[in-house]
């Protein structure tokens, strides 16, 4: 059974835990407006800011955020303006290969002029042992290319989405007669300046529910923005897994796990955010 562990961050700024954190249970940070209030403002009437939770799991890396806040508005049908803001616990799913919990905050605001306040202890940040079933670490991971340079202020992940899908085509009448299996990635990755001749790509693997390698691949990403937000996305099939019409089958092996890593070449030199990122994926039987 899944557990969770309640962090609680105090006004005081002290912190207690409730429950071991543990790989493939639920982490649950609770925190105070009152410990970093400075950047909440009124504007034009309305109450503005938020304070942002980041996580990261080591030793991959990979960093979940949200806020810890949410927004009172006035009674209305619909609601009016925002008067206030409210603690608003934030729970998220604790990776199975995870060895140990970072974490710090980010309180902003903007209007006329930017408020940013953190809250990271002087730097050090919040740590926490993840304990557990042992960590599930595949044995062919996506590797870390020779050469490359960690440079996060020069591309990283904006976002990206992992989905199993079931593709095949619904008919107007009656029930769906095969099965097409596929898993899907949308992905967003930021660069802090592009050129003529720059290129950006992902390593990717996919894993079955035994961590066992059944794919691996290379893709190119397309260049999808220019100006301050400087982009290459990628939206597409990366997997394809079981087919089925009347009288033919093709099974193939069931993806539970992606894994990529994302790495962008610009005047000679590779870059890279160094995070392993990683989705797991539901059985086909649950699609």
């Amino acid at each position: 059974m899944a557990t969770t562990a309640v962090l609680q961050f105090l006004s005081d700024w002290q912190h207690t835990q409730q429950g071991p954190i543990e790989r493939g249970g639920k982490l649950r940070i609770e925190y105070p407006l009152n410990r970093l209030p400075r950047c909440f403002t009124t504007w034009r009437g309305a109450e503005i800011g938020d304070i942002t939770a980041y996580v990261r799991f080591h030793p991959r890396g990979a960093i979940v955020q949200g806020s810890v806040v949410e927004e009172v508005r006035a009674p209305g049908d619909p609601p009016g303006h925002v008067v206030a803001h409210k603690p608003a616990p934030l729970e998220i799913s604790v990776p199975d290969d995870a060895t140990q919990a970072e974490i710090w905050f980010h309180g902003f605001s903007q209007t006329s002029r930017r408020c940013e306040a953190w809250d990271s202890r002087f730097g050090d940040n919040y740590w926490f042992d993840v304990g557990g079933p042992p960590p599930r670490i595949p044995a062919q991971p996506v590797v870390y290319r020779a050469g490359a340079q960690r440079r996060p202020d020069i591309t990283n992940v904006r976002a990206f989405r992992v989905s199993k899908v079931y593709a095949f085509p619904r008919p107007v009448q009656g029930p769906i007669a095969g099965t097409d299996i596929q898993t899907h990635l949308d992905l967003d990755a930021w660069v802090s300046h592009s050129a003529w001749g720059a290129n950006a790509w992902i390593d990717v693997h996919v894993f079955d529910g035994h961590d066992a390698l059944v794919h691996a691949e290379t893709l190119t990403l397309a260049y999808t923005g220019w100006g301050p937000n400087q982009q290459f996305s990628f939206a597409g099939k990366i997997f394809q897994g079981s087919t089925a019409t009347p009288g033919s089958v093709s099974p193939r092996p069931d993806a539970r796990k992606v894994q990529l890593r994302l790495y962008y070449e610009i005047d000679g030199q590779v870059f890279t955010d160094g995070v392993l990122h990683q989705a797991e994926l539901p059985e086909d039987a649950r699609i």
